[in-house]
């Protein structure tokens, strides 16, 4: 538990409040989460139980969370989900399991939302830009997905396709972090919001029905205003189903995208009708002197031959089969022995990490890790601002242990010299650094350990 409300309180960016948070348990059941939103106040977190079902049967929104800070999360460490769906019948209208308003953040974790109902799919989306009844400007803080499952929507998990929308709606900041989602529409849709930084990471996406991620820029000072993009260690296929469309597209609009994308350590198998498609895969439209995406270790597999690369930056990429253990039931394990499993920017595995399973016992230079020496997950984590890491050496010896930005830039050495054998660990504090992925990285004699760990602030 105590694990548990840290990793929640960073999330919000709230670690430094924890007194004044009201942590509210919902009982399992039908419409006692909806009433749970209904009755929240800002910076409320919603605790369901693991394997337990929340259901709604009136409303066709779970909640509306505008002018508020809401997190909702599993008890335990999210291994075992919370379900939740939508009974309600849409009639003319759609169901969403959420709308998300002015001045509204939404916090997911450990949660599945499954749109089905007895195999007869009723909701539309997981997670709607939401203007109120009628159009006015607004800004939603924040929606983060993390460690969530999402299945069978009608529509888009994150949606802002409305054209009301545009001129209207900015969303600053978008993640979705270890989350499975499948038989959805577009994973991220923003063509007609605008947003400032969008991060999907350590994801698997597969039998989505149009695009992966769409964005437009539209922003609610008609001027046209794009986000840092990061898609890193995530594996798409089967894509664009019902509509084939590219998986990746930055649309191309009045004004130029004006901030870096970057494409890495992923793995994209599979659009609609590949051999005959004219859709690329990978669309990086009018950017900034068309130089502004990095798309490096990657792994392409029977998408449109069609390629718009521009002036951006490439480099690394391999097409090859990436040998999935068993697509078809949602299994995206890399074979044994794949180079797939040592092509990523740190030499370890590219695509979602969960089906890198086999990379345990391949080495940087091709011979067994030596287990002896442990790198482990920085605690928080997330974390705002400050987390530990701990690792162990089996001797002594020289060690330099140090934090890189998605960019591949040194941000900090944390640990440097010759260090005993046995247990060690060292406080980061990202206090000075902006919210975002980072790595960090423990590299010693003949052995090298790199872990992803998320600042939110």
């Amino acid at each position: 538990m105590k694990r548990m409300l840290l990793f929640v309180m960073a999330a919000l960016g709230l670690a430094g409040y924890a007194a004044a948070q009201n942590y509210v348990d919902v009982a399992p059941g039908d419409g006692t989460l909806s009433a749970a939103i209904a009755a929240a106040n800002d910076g409320d977190i919603l605790r369901l139980l693991p394997e337990a079902e929340y259901t709604e049967s009136v409303n066709k929104t779970i909640g509306t969370i505008a002018e508020k800070t809401l997190g909702i999360y599993v008890e335990g460490d999210g291994s075992v989900k919370a379900r939740v769906k939508i009974l309600t019948d849409p009639g003319e209208g759609t169901c969403q399991f959420f709308n998300v308003g002015n001045n509204g953040k939404l916090i997911l974790y450990g949660l599945e939302f499954d749109g089905a109902v007895e195999g007869v799919t009723k909701v539309s989306y997981l997670a709607r830009c939401y203007m109120g009844e009628t159009p006015a400007p607004t800004f939603i803080k924040k929606i983060f997905v993390h460690n969530c499952n999402v299945m069978n929507l009608k529509g888009n998990v994150l949606d802002g396709a409305g054209t009301s929308l545009a001129g209207n709606v900015v969303v600053d900041t978008t993640i979705i972090n270890q989350c499975i989602i499948h038989n959805t529409g577009t994973v991220v849709h923003y063509k007609y919001v605008g947003c400032n930084y969008i991060l999907v990471n350590n994801s698997t996406l597969y039998n989505i029905t149009s695009y992966g991620i769409r964005i437009n820029g539209n922003s609610d000072t008609q001027r046209f205003e794009y986000p840092e993009v990061t898609v890193d260690h995530t594996t798409w296929y089967n894509m664009g189903l019902g509509d084939p469309r590219e998986i990746i597209l930055t649309e191309k609009a009045t004004a130029l995208f004006d901030k870096p994308i970057y494409i890495t350590n992923s793995i994209f198998s599979t659009q609609t009708n590949w051999e005959t498609s004219t859709k690329t895969a990978l669309n990086i439209k009018t950017t900034l002197n068309d130089n502004m995406a990095v798309i490096t270790n990657i792994c392409m597999w029977q998408l449109s031959a069609k390629k718009n690369w521009l002036k951006h930056t490439v480099r690394d990429t391999i097409r090859m089969d990436p040998g999935f253990a068993d697509p078809a039931n949602g299994d995206f394990t890399l074979p044994a022995g794949s180079p797939l499993l040592t092509y990523a920017d740190n030499k370890g595995p590219i695509g979602d990490r969960r089906w890198a399973a086999n990379a345990s016992a391949v080495a940087q230079n091709g011979a067994a890790l030596p287990e002896a020496f442990v790198l482990a997950q920085n605690y928080p984590n997330p974390f705002n601002p400050a987390t530990t890491i701990a690792f162990s050496l089996s001797k002594a010896q020289t060690i330099t242990l140090t934090v890189y930005d998605t960019r591949g830039r040194r941000m900090k050495v944390l640990a440097q010299g010759r260090y005993g054998a046995g247990d060690h660990q060292v406080d980061f504090s990202g206090a000075d650094l902006p919210s975002g992925v980072y790595f960090y990285e423990l590299t010693g004699e003949n052995f090298s350990r790199t872990k992803k760990m998320l600042l939110v602030k």
